[in-house]
């Protein structure tokens, strides 16, 4: 049978990588060791993907993207959608994803671009080279992103400082139709329940939780718990997850800009 599929002869596919029908992939693209590219799915040019990911069908990676190994992405998602920002003419800057992230269907994650660091002086501090690049979107490691979130222009998601969680596979979660604003700082091993609202610029410390629907408007510190867009104290058992004593918790780092804090 047929395949349908139209790869151009500059793309680079690694052994053992299977491509659905009806593919489209650019020039090139790489794409490493024991993939599977679902049905339909379209792979823009200069896309680097590493070993042993999973797209399921549909899925659309824009150009500039680079994505690390064995990562899930389900059904319909859309990675490196050119972001905007009304006012502003944006170009097209780059997401990268690293490694162990599962996303599931229906999510959106837009490219990052050079809005920041001539609009907003604050967020210098935020613009790291080589750890926060100005012009990027970041999904870091370990990552669960569930159906429909939204993460908008450079958000950096699962970074931080606090030890891989001693009881999941996963570090960080992201629930049902989330949505992060643009430069939205989700540190590693945080939680945001379902139909969480992250106003942009803000920044939600490593190993929060907040409850369903949510609107964080504030900086939220390391292992909160906001309820009822209040804090409601430090969650010492989440920081027994990540192998921290709650007298650690004080002691771990947090990026933030001058919006204030819950």
């Amino acid at each position: 049978m047929e395949n349908f599929s139209l790869i151009s002869p500059n793309a680079r596919i690694g052994e053992g990588t299977i491509v659905g029908r009806f593919v489209i992939i650019e020039d090139d693209v790489e794409i490493g060791k024991n993939c599977h590219i679902g049905d339909y799915c379209r792979i823009a040019k200069n896309v680097v993907i590493g070993d042993d990911n999973y797209l399921g069908a549909r899925v659309s990676v824009y150009s500039h993207t680079a994505i690390g190994n064995r990562n899930r992405i389900f059904e319909n998602s859309v990675i490196g959608l050119p972001s905007e920002h009304i006012g502003y003419h944006l170009y097209q800057g780059k997401v990268i994803i690293g490694d162990d992230n599962h996303i599931c269907s229906g999510c959106t994650i837009d490219c990052g671009n050079n809005f920041g660091s001539d609009k907003k002086h604050e967020l210098l501090s935020y613009i790291t080279e080589g750890i926060y690049p100005e012009d990027a979107t970041v999904i870091g490691n370990r990552c669960f992103i569930l159906q429909g979130v939204t993460i908008h222009h450079n958000c950096h998601i699962g970074l931080g400082n606090i030890p891989n969680s001693i009881e999941k596979d996963y570090d960080t979660v992201i629930c049902c139709a989330c949505c992060l604003n643009g430069f939205v700082h989700v540190a590693k091993g945080c939680e945001l329940s379902s139909g969480t609202f992250v106003r942009e610029w803000m920044a939600v410390g490593p190993g929060a939780f907040t409850a369903m629907g949510e609107h964080i408007v504030k900086n939220v510190p390391p292992f909160a718990k906001i309820l009822k867009n209040r804090n409601q104290g430090v969650l010492t058992d989440r920081a027994k997850m990540f192998g921290l004593k709650p007298e650690d918790v004080s002691s771990v780092g947090c990026f933030t800009v001058p919006h204030g804090s819950y």
